[in-house]
């Protein structure tokens, strides 16, 4: 552990301009118990992760949205998640310390059929605090491999599947299953130098639903097919094969290997959602106040869904997981994708976070949680490793 806990909350504002504006906003047909639910910030952001000062080493920095669980001895864990991975830790989440001793390393493998190059922690199960499953965002990174990349270019040598770590010390270290045992979801086919990004990305939280079952949302991208957001569900989050993706029908989509497969088998799964949240899944939770599940995430401008057609944080409603309101506008903010030269540093990896939640994992909100992002530093028009982690007050309501 690194120095003392320090209290969460000062005041943070740059490059923030445009998270002054709040918008009200109602939805539409949503098949939620709530017809009109409405998220508004209410106040100020505040600093959680200050890299420049509390990073132990450049990497340590949020490169997916946060992830929380309270442990078996009753300590708040906070997830720094990047190829390799951190943990900040404390009472609350308004008292925490960063601890420099890393929870994973990516194993940077050479060979695409092990799924493990480099690797993010994405979401996290547990029921105890002491024993933690987590779904992995596994990214093949070509272009770091001599020989595997022609272009040289990190975006077009992207291939990314979703594999499955655990933690038996109380999330002090997270491992996994022999390769490729820890599979869980990945392309159909096999690497494909300069046809990327392709794979199954993006997990967000998994939650629960009324049939015990449990659920996450992932991005799946498939060049010349299906593009979107795709539902996946177990009985049996520790199994990584028992995960089966939504095909239209049911969850019959079955995630094969194809390393260790033949023939290349029809795709496994059916976006949800299409055309009304696009490729969002950085933040699901289930709403208590809406009755209905609450999912928030980043939408450039530009892409295929009802609704603005502006940079921003947006939300959406489900009383299902299948079938998603349009998404609309929680405020307007730069991102990654529509950051100009020399302009304000894009934000990042939106996701809901409520102190009351009742969930060990913070799957559930209520009326009140925190919003948080990273804040993205650029200088002389280029991306830095500084990366802070803020948060915003929010409210919900029907």
């Amino acid at each position: 552990m690194r120095g003392p806990l320090h209290a969460v909350g000062r005041a943070f504002w740059p490059g923030l301009a445009l998270l002054a504006i709040t918008l009200l906003v109602g939805l539409g047909d949503a098949r939620s118990a709530t017809t009109n639910p409405r998220v508004r910030i209410a106040g100020r952001p505040e600093l959680v992760f200050d890299w420049s000062e509390e990073a132990c080493e450049p990497m340590q920095s949020p490169d997916l949205p946060v992830r929380a669980f309270r442990d078996y001895r009753g300590r708040v864990q906070l997830l720094l998640s990047h190829f390799d991975n951190f943990r900040m830790i404390g009472p609350s989440l308004d008292r925490l310390g960063v601890d420099c001793d890393p929870v994973m390393l990516s194993h940077k493998s050479r060979s695409v059929r092990r799924y493990e190059d480099r690797e993010w922690i994405a979401s996290l199960f547990t029921r105890d605090g002491k024993k933690i499953w987590a779904l992995v965002h596994d990214e093949y990174q070509g272009n770091r491999h001599r020989g595997r990349c022609p272009s040289g270019s990190y975006y077009m040598c992207w291939y990314n599947a979703i594999t499955l770590a655990r933690s038996v010390d109380g999330g002090r270290s997270y491992r996994h299953a022999r390769p490729p045992r820890h599979l869980v979801a990945a392309a159909t086919y096999r690497y494909r130098p300069d046809r990327g990004p392709a794979g199954v990305f993006a997990p967000s939280n998994i939650v629960t639903g009324s049939d015990g079952a449990h659920y996450a949302l992932v991005r799946i991208r498939d060049p010349g097919g299906e593009r979107g957001t795709c539902l996946l569900r177990t009985r049996r989050v520790w199994q990584p094969s028992a995960w089966r993706a939504w095909n239209g029908d049911g969850f019959g989509g079955v995630f094969t290997d194809p390393y260790r497969s033949e023939s290349r088998p029809h795709a496994p799964c059916i976006p949800v959602g299409k055309g009304r949240i696009a490729e969002m899944t950085e933040s699901l939770t289930y709403n208590s106040v809406l009755g209905a599940f609450l999912l928030v995430g980043l939408a450039p401008p530009g892409e295929e869904s009802i609704g603005p057609k502006v940079p921003g944080i947006y939300f959406s409603v489900s009383s299902d997981l299948i079938h998603w309101s349009p998404r609309k506008l929680i405020t307007r903010v730069v991102t990654p994708r529509d950051y100009r030269c020399d302009g304000p540093s894009p934000i990042a990896y939106p996701s809901l976070v409520d102190p009351a939640s009742p969930s060990r994992t913070f799957a559930t909100t209520g009326a009140h949680a925190y919003l948080y992002y990273t804040q993205m530093h650029y200088r002389g028009c280029r991306k830095t490793p500084e990366r802070d982690l803020a948060r915003m007050p929010v409210e919900i309501s029907p």
